[in-house]
């Protein structure tokens, strides 16, 4: 691999418990860390980014009193991959089989609160972590072994205390509740990291959360705003209600946590980030697709020990970036292995709008979500300011089609949640045959889309002799990237992905038997 060379753990750890002591030597300060993850949601679905009118107050909070990045993109639009990108520093395609939901994460990367546990720092996580990784030992007893040490990935779980049941919420895990817990704990005036892993707004979903939206915050199935990949259908409609709703909730969640460390007296010294891991679930263009709505992501952070307030930056960052920046932070040695690039010169830079002239594009990707052969939904996207560029490296998912009468339209259009099911039943409706070959066809070998003119990207241009030289300009500018930094995708050491594409598809097709 080119660009970065991964650095064992040992060595990594070793290094940073000789750097700690000499920096609490000197007595220098340092942050405490708390990252909100929630789960499944987009960067537009916060009134922050202009296109929602959602009352999302605790994340505007955060980014009023911090910085709001714009352009922020989780490494792939699958849970676990763009966690392990999050802790590990690393673009998911350099992760092994870490680059798969429902694999594992190989233990030779260094993690981001194992690194700061070795330098003194407490730390912990209440709700979703690092997972959902399958057991290892799917994978044989060297992977079992060797995947032992990353198994607890973000520290010691915090997850006792539970709300009682209400008809309110289907979750029980009271986060605030148990990083109070966490903090009472600390008897050694310890600097700490604690993830905050909500689980909202990820479904299943209550069937009257439309009602129960209506009621507490007032807002009707009709005032209810779709993205524009959507037909506006009643189904759709009230499922997009049912979204908002544990949506809203989970901003609720991020109050009380900022409540807690502001009880404690840790909030403004607490390096605070608000994140989520991948985007909403609209199959195709969310979650698990190459689309921005799949891996764009709201990112907002706060420090007001060293951060200006009040700023919006415009530069491309990733999930990558997060842990060297925590890290440099810390004021502990960023791994070699690492190849995100802190953001700590642009936090400190006071400046908005773009600040770093070289963060002018970001690439993403996926190998597997959970999909069965001969469905393939591989890819690597890169975007700048102007485009986006996707290369599909297997067909998609397609959906097959169970056409129906249209005199049967309305009645489907009432109950169908999710676009497939509208589309596969109707491809031909007038309604919905604009959207039909993206739920029924294979998907093109490549796409091109015009972000300023075409934001919901339904229009590809990859064919469009007027775009060849932007599609030649970014087709480069990717390769470059991941030959850079050694994606199998370009170097053709694919044997740990495709091996790991069959581990993960046998043991789908089997039902999960014979392990966690």
């Amino acid at each position: 691999m080119s660009g970065v060379r991964p650095l064992g753990c040992a060595v990594a750890l070793g290094f940073v418990l000789a750097m700690s002591s000499l920096w609490a030597a000197e007595g220098s300060p340092r942050p405490n860390f708390v990252v909100f993850i929630t789960d499944d949601e987009s960067a537009l679905e916060r009134r922050a980014y202009g296109w929602s009118d959602l009352p999302t107050p605790n994340f505007e909070r955060v980014a009023r009193e911090g910085v709001l990045f714009t352009r922020a993109y989780c490494s792939a639009p699958s849970c676990a991959p763009a966690r392990a990108a999050l802790l590990t520093g690393r673009n998911f395609w350099e992760l092994e089989q870490g680059a798969f939901i429902q694999a594992f994460l190989p233990a030779k990367f260094p993690l981001l609160p194992h690194l700061l546990e070795a330098a003194g720092y407490r730390t912990g996580y209440t709700g979703k972590g690092a997972s959902p990784y399958q057991s290892a030992s799917r994978f044989g007893a060297a992977a079992a072994k060797g995947a032992e040490s990353a198994k607890l990935a973000t520290g010691p779980q915090y997850n006792q205390i539970k709300h009682q049941q209400s008809e309110d919420s289907g979750d029980t895990i009271d986060y605030a509740a148990n990083l109070r817990a966490f903090l009472e704990e600390d008897k050694k005036s310890q600097p700490f990291w604690f993830w905050v892993g909500v689980n909202d707004p990820h479904g299943p979903f209550s069937p009257d959360n439309p009602e129960k939206l209506a009621a507490k915050h007032g807002i009707n199935l009709d005032q209810v705003t779709l993205p524009g990949f959507l037909p506006d259908t009643p189904g759709l409609r009230r499922q997009r209600a049912t979204f908002i709703y544990e949506l809203l909730r989970a901003d609720e969640t991020l109050g009380k946590v900022l409540a807690v460390l502001e009880e404690k007296g840790q909030l403004d010294n607490t390096f605070f980030i608000v994140t989520s891991d991948n985007g909403t679930w609209y199959p195709p263009h969310g979650k698990a697709g190459p689309y921005e709505w799949g891996s764009h992501e709201p990112l907002a952070i706060r420090w007001p020990a060293r951060v200006k307030p009040g700023r919006k930056v415009t530069d491309f960052v990733g999930f990558p970036d997060l842990a060297p920046t925590m890290l440099e932070a810390a004021k502990v040695p960023v791994p070699s292995s690492m190849s995100g690039r802190s953001l700590l010169p642009i936090l400190l830079s006071d400046q908005s709008g773009q600040v770093d002239p070289s963060r002018s594009f970001m690439v993403t990707g996926l190998e597997w979500h959970g999909e069965l052969p001969p469905n393939n939904r591989a890819f690597r996207a890169i975007r700048d300011e102007g485009y986006a560029y996707i290369r599909n490296y297997g067909r998609g998912f397609v959906y097959p089609v169970n056409e129906q009468a249209d005199t049967e339209f309305e009645k489907t259009a009432a109950t169908a949640s999710v676009l497939p099911d509208l589309v596969t039943k109707h491809p031909h409706h007038p309604t919905l045959k604009s959207f039909a070959p993206r739920i029924i066809e294979e998907s093109p070998a490549e796409e091109l889309y015009d972000l300023i003119e075409d934001p919901w990207q339904l229009r590809n241009l990859a064919g469009d002799p007027a775009h060849a030289k932007t599609k030649e300009r970014l087709d480069k500018q990717m390769t470059d990237y991941q030959r850079l930094t050694g994606d199998p995708r370009v170097t053709g050491e694919m044997k740990i992905f495709e091996a790991t594409r069959a581990k993960v598809v046998e043991t789908k097709k089997s039902g999960y038997k014979g392990g966690e």
